[in-house]
């Protein structure tokens, strides 16, 4: 397509040239059915491979349906050439982290949102395979959320064999695991093990995604390499440069840079639970003014942190009727926010907030690992009944959000773990048959 019609499909007038790819181009329009603006992505130039790449893209986003997934509005062809109306957005994080000095903790939270996004893929048997910062679109409201799912595979389909995408460098015979190899996605962001021609799973996206926030809060890529070679070697030595801000999210960041999968958190939401870890606020003392700390004011909804200042009151007073009988003069801090947390958890799911859940689960988990092994048990508990009131609520990819943190939780307790993960285990069976039903 030499030259843009006035019309797209006789139905999306292009305003202006956003980016471009190897085989598509994305243009701001305006959906003249719907009245509202998209970014709509041509497929300019494509081989059978790529088509199928711009088709598996649209499945993958459309069935993600998450606050920090970017939407798919429509998809279709014009005059033979295959598009894309997505979600409009303000910019993305590669423009915004360029555009002027960032806070750190405003580049923490903006990067962890995008991490539920991606957890949320992975729990629906998808990995993104490029995350990278100019694929994590900034919407005018200040959230996230991840895009550009073009080279998303299902998990239960990878295979070595199964690699159609360009690549940006082959790795020699020496280290690839046969001529002809490539790796998928983008060099500067790329895991170690895709550099070798393996498929990779949701660990190579966790390796991604902190090479990206670790040059965001260090000011410079972890890992440097022209080529394939140069960026494993590179790897192997370990990440340069120091991150802004606390010692724990530095640790998070280098073991999810860890160079074997094997020894990266086990899933995308254990990484995010660690990053937040130091971060979420909680009472300096009863009666304090600010019961909950400036990460958590910042990185929840001000509707969420409402409610849980709320709760917070009536736990104080006496008056929850679901808190933990535990001494809360032992842990009264922790307890209290914990049991904020929780109580505000029920009440998204009670007022059929379900999108909203896993956000709110991932600031409440680290509170509740503050708490005493006595406390933590009987959270575990309420955690298995929210995620039962989620999967009979037919919100199964939250259900199984809440079996893992469960399951992780039960893990570090020693507790039994059968029920959660035969739990877990269903839900995602239920997802993916939605999926494969169109639902």
């Amino acid at each position: 397509m030499d030259e843009l019609e006035p019309l797209i499909a006789d139905r999306f007038e292009i305003l202006r040239r956003l980016g471009d790819g190897a085989f598509a181009v994305v243009y701001e329009a305006i959906d003249r059915d719907l009245e509202r603006r998209v970014a709509l992505k041509l497929f300019t130039s494509f081989a059978p491979n790529e088509l199928d790449a711009a088709l598996r893209e649209a499945r993958a986003m459309a069935r993600l349906n998450h606050p920090n997934v970017l939407r798919v509005h429509d998809v279709g062809r014009h005059l033979g050439t295959p598009f894309l109306a997505i979600e409009y957005a303000h910019t993305d994080l590669q423009r915004w982290l360029a555009a002027a000095p960032r806070d750190a903790d405003e580049i923490l939270r903006l990067f962890c949102e995008a991490g539920t996004g991606l957890a949320a893929a992975h729990a629906a048997g998808l990995v993104h395979h490029d995350f990278k910062p100019a694929n994590v679109m900034l919407r005018a409201d200040g959230s996230v959320a991840v895009g550009d799912f073009g080279l998303a595979r299902h998990l239960d389909t990878l295979d070595c064999g199964d690699q159609v995408d360009l690549a940006d460098d082959p790795l020699g015979p020496e280290l690839g695991p046969g001529p002809g190899k490539f790796a998928v996605g983008t060099l500067r962001y790329i895991a170690p093990e895709r550099l070798l021609g393996q498929p990779g799973d949701d660990r190579s996206d966790q390796f991604s995604f902190c090479v990206s926030l670790w040059e965001a809060l260090a000011d410079q890529a972890p890992f440097h390499g022209a080529d394939a070679q140069l960026r494993y070697d590179s790897i192997a030595l370990g990440p340069a440069g120091t991150p802004r801000g606390s010692a724990h999210v530095t640790r998070a960041l280098r073991r999810g840079l860890s160079e074997d999968p094997a020894d990266r958190f086990e899933t995308m939401d254990a990484l995010l639970w660690a990053l937040a870890r130091p971060n979420v606020g909680r009472l300096d003392r009863l009666g304090s003014r600010a019961p909950v700390g400036a990460w958590l004011r910042r990185s929840a909804r001000p509707s969420i942190t409402a409610a849980m200042l709320g709760a917070v009151f009536v736990l104080s007073v006496g008056l929850s009727r679901e808190a933990p009988a535990l001494d809360v003069a032992i842990t009264p801090t922790q307890v209290l926010t914990a049991n904020a947390a929780m109580d505000h958890l029920g009440q998204l799911i009670e007022a059929g907030a379900y999108a909203q859940t896993v956000p709110a689960l991932m600031t409440a988990m680290p509170v509740v690992r503050e708490t005493d092994t006595k406390a933590q048990q009987e959270y575990l508990a309420q955690i298995e009944v929210l995620g039962d009131r989620l999967a009979n609520a037919n919100a199964p990819t939250q259900a199984s959000l809440f079996y893992a943190a469960g399951l992780n939780l039960a893990k570090d307790l020693g507790s039994d773990p059968t029920s959660l993960t035969h739990k877990r285990a269903t839900a995602m069976a239920k997802y993916r048959q939605r999926q494969r039903a169109g639902l």
